[in-house]
């Protein structure tokens, strides 16, 4: 799906993201799925779990924060530190990027232009639970909303903590990241992105520690079983075809599996 270069240079910020800022550390999207699956994946197929060319940070945002609460906020810090000290520029609206040279894996300097296919664009993506009215006050840019993560900041059952890179970093429990990916999945506008969110909902089903069954009942508590069927139901033949060309279990099985959390 991706290039192992683009995955490992994902990874290696990764580490380079998770080192530099305060702990806990929420991490979200691409690596949060390898991280809850990647072992009993690895386990049956003799590979590594798709890895992910973005760094998703989740950010919790009380919907009635102060200025002053604002300027102190975990995500302010986080801001600081990926434009000062890691050097991540502004991209968009929402998103920070660096590019580096595919040749030489380092940083393209500054002005410094080269061919397309010679660099790999590296993003860094803060997401949010809420977006305050103040917001703009104090950030000029707008991140990603997504308020299904409140959940796993308001109750500690619904995230899980582990030590990597000796950093303490909380994962969306499976239910909550599998509903997040189904949130995303119909507004997804890059086939990529969407394939990819096709092999993490499978992988989340049948390779992290929860019980099938239980993720079929928990999912559903965060999303209403129309807006589940709703999502789902944007998964054509072609996308089950190429997720199964990544995932090495034929289509039938990653439909039947997917297709299981639409309850009649």
């Amino acid at each position: 799906m991706y290039e192992d270069f683009e995955t490992k240079t994902s990874f290696n910020y990764l580490k380079d993201v998770i080192k530099a800022l305060d702990e806990p550390i929420c991490i979200l999207g691409g690596w949060a799925v390898f991280f809850l699956v990647n072992d009993n994946f690895k386990e049956t197929k003799g590979r590594p779990y798709l890895g992910s060319r973005d760094i998703d940070l989740g950010f919790h945002i009380k919907k009635d924060i102060s200025i002053k609460e604002l300027k102190n906020s975990v995500l302010n810090k986080a801001i600081k530190v990926i434009e000062k000290k890691l050097k991540f520029e502004p991209h968009g609206t929402s998103r920070y990027f660096k590019q580096i040279n595919i040749e030489t894996g380092k940083e393209v300097q500054k002005g410094k232009i080269i061919p397309l296919y010679d660099k790999f664009d590296m993003y860094i993506d803060p997401i949010v639970d809420n977006i305050p009215k103040n917001f703009n006050k104090i950030f000029k840019f707008k991140p990603i909303d997504e308020p299904l993560l409140n959940h796993a900041f308001e109750n500690p059952n619904n995230k899980e903590e582990l030590k990597e890179f000796n950093k303490k970093l909380w994962l969306p429990k499976p239910e909550l990241l599998i509903a997040t990916k189904i949130n995303s999945l119909k507004n997804r506008d890059k086939e990529h992105k969407k394939i990819k969110d096709i092999c993490d909902i499978f992988a989340l089903l049948w390779y992290s520690n929860e019980k099938i069954g239980n993720l079929m009942l928990r999912v559903p508590k965060f999303l209403l079983q129309k807006e589940i069927r709703k999502s789902l139901s944007t998964i054509k033949d072609e996308d089950l075809k190429k997720a199964s060309e990544q995932l090495d279990h034929t289509t039938d099985e990653i439909r039947r599996v997917i297709f299981m959390l639409v309850h009649n």
